[in-house]
């Protein structure tokens, strides 16, 4: 996929670089490709559908989980760290401080836990989060890679699961017409961690 402009596709390169050097195979092997890209491709789709700024968001999306890449896992340090890399990373580009800010706000509440994304932008993000979420493997591939410790508890894997996927479903898509584009999977995923 080509991305807003070359800025942002060599910012997408610096990123997956990252994703390539992390310590966890699991982030080398899949997270990159198989979440991040879901994020940033599906936050393109959204932006360009209501509105939004689609450097914004994709940016946003590049580097929403990025503390990742260093085993970092669990907030406030998860959020803390994406957003100092997000802001090196953008300041080494370029990027002013009021589009630096605009990103940060957009990464700031996009999992919806206590405070809901306040722009446009934000909202956007926690749509494509969840979509990739649900519209790829992610529920299933985290106990094989032995995240959450599922595969210690997976009884408590599964009490998560049904947790998440109704916030992401309820809370994180703020637009009908992609709530109703994962709403056979959201079914599904019920049916499978109910069990």
């Amino acid at each position: 996929m080509s991305f807003v402009n070359k800025k942002v596709e060599s910012i997408k390169q610096e990123v997956e670089k990252l994703y390539a050097q992390s310590k966890d195979e699991s982030m080398r092997a899949w997270f990159f490709k198989g979440h991040v890209m879901l994020v940033a491709n599906y936050g393109k789709e959204v932006a360009e559908d209501v509105g939004a700024d689609v450097e914004i968001v994709v940016l946003a999306a590049l580097f929403h989980d990025i503390a990742r890449v260093w085993e970092i896992d669990d907030d406030p340090e998860l959020m803390n760290e994406s957003l100092k890399t997000t802001r090196e990373v953008m300041i080494r580009y370029g990027y002013s401080d009021s589009k630096i800010k605009e990103v940060e706000q957009a990464i700031l509440h996009h999992s919806c836990r206590e405070t809901l994304p306040q722009t446009e932008e934000g909202k956007v993000l926690s749509t494509a989060d969840a979509m990739a979420h649900f519209l790829s493997e992610f529920f299933l591939i985290l106990p094989v890679n032995c995240w959450l410790n599922a595969t210690d508890n997976f009884e408590e894997y599964k009490s998560w699961v049904k947790r998440k996927i109704e916030r992401d479903f309820h809370k994180k898509i703020f637009y009908p017409k992609y709530r109703a584009k994962v709403r056979k999977k959201y079914e599904a995923l019920k049916t499978v961690f109910n069990s």
